[in-house]
């Protein structure tokens, strides 16, 4: 008996998307300034700015 009968195609519109950042906001302060400090250490420019939003909503 053949499955292919019962798999069905759909199209879905998307009309909204909300972007979420999950930056440490769960951890204590001591362990959100050593990740900050790690991200700084790594040197690359994306790290960086990862540091510096952390930053941001620790203030």
């Amino acid at each position: 008996m053949s499955c292919i009968r019962g798999i069905v195609g759909f199209e879905i519109e998307v009309q909204d998307v909300q972007a979420i950042f999950k930056l440490s906001q769960n951890r204590d302060d001591k362990n959100q300034q050593s990740i900050i400090q790690k991200l700084r250490a790594r040197g690359d420019e994306f790290s960086i700015q990862i540091a510096e939003y952390m930053e941001k909503g620790i203030t």
